[in-house]
């Protein structure tokens, strides 16, 4: 395992004070949603994982210190959403993990955002070739046709839940390091790390329907909506690489973020 990696600790019964706190009294914020934002804070941080049984809904009132009415429209809320499941006689358990958070208009990854939600990245890489780039692979990436470049495919996992496919178009000269390094680290780190820098990426998302080749890893049907990020990476002013991703509809969401004085925004 690398520095980003994890050990997934089994399922336990959750007390409410190794978690979670009550509700301060001064918070505008409506209350359900206070409850939802520590459920969800938790999970992000690796405190509830998949599994785990909460509190008793006694608990949970007394000790985020809200009404019954109040903390099931939160649990209703995380039930439909399918991040908790309520059975009558077991409880309340975690379960999914929440969604990967990715911000393309950020220099940060895929690999980076999976890290920092206490989970393991994780990627096959189920090819690994240099092709001659032809009309098609041309308008994808922006190459000239009769480029030669190394095509590289992998799956990328955060522990073993699907978020995302890649494909990557690179420059042969910028290939410093082997198929085997792609399976525990990121591609954009290695590059970076041996003078390839993205001095200048440029991306464009789009609606799709899931090809049948990416069925079985993301584990939805054929024609399923999703979306693809195309994504071209420039050393100075020199196309390097170039790709295209195509995201989990569920299990990856795109984030962002309007803040005062930002020129740019992507949101959810």
């Amino acid at each position: 395992m690398d520095e980003h990696s994890e050990t997934v600790r089994a399922s336990r019964r959750v007390q409410f004070s190794e978690v979670f706190h009550p509700i301060p009294v001064g918070n505008r914020a409506q209350r359900y949603v206070q409850v939802i934002e520590q459920i969800e804070s938790a999970i992000r941080r690796g405190l509830l994982v998949p599994g785990d049984t909460l509190p008793t809904e006694s608990q949970f009132c007394e000790g985020f210190g809200v009404a019954r009415s109040t903390l099931r429209r939160a649990m209703d809320d995380l039930e439909e959403r399918g991040i908790v499941a309520r059975t009558q006689g077991s409880g309340t358990r975690i379960a999914r993990a929440l969604a990967i958070e990715y911000r393309p208009e950020t220099s940060n990854t895929i690999f980076q955002a999976i890290a920092r939600s206490h989970r393991q990245p994780r990627t096959v890489v189920t090819e690994f070739e240099p092709v001659i780039t032809d009309d098609a692979i041309a308008v994808m990436t922006g190459f000239a046709v009769g480029t030669p470049l190394l095509r590289i495919i992998r799956e990328r996992y955060a522990n073993d839940t699907p978020i995302a496919g890649l494909e990557t178009y690179l420059l042969p000269e910028a290939l410093c390091f082997t198929r085997e390094d792609l399976e525990t680290k990121s591609l954009d780190a290695i590059l970076h790390e041996n003078g390839w820098t993205m001095d200048r990426v440029e991306y464009d998302i789009r609606a799709r329907g899931l090809e049948p080749a990416l069925t079985e890893f993301m584990q939805v049907d054929a024609g399923t909506p999703v979306l693809q990020e195309f994504r071209r990476g420039f050393h100075g002013t020199r196309l390097f690489s170039s790709g295209c991703n195509t995201y989990h509809p569920t299990n990856h969401r795109l984030h962002g973020v309007v803040d005062r004085g930002a020129t740019t925004s992507f949101a959810e």
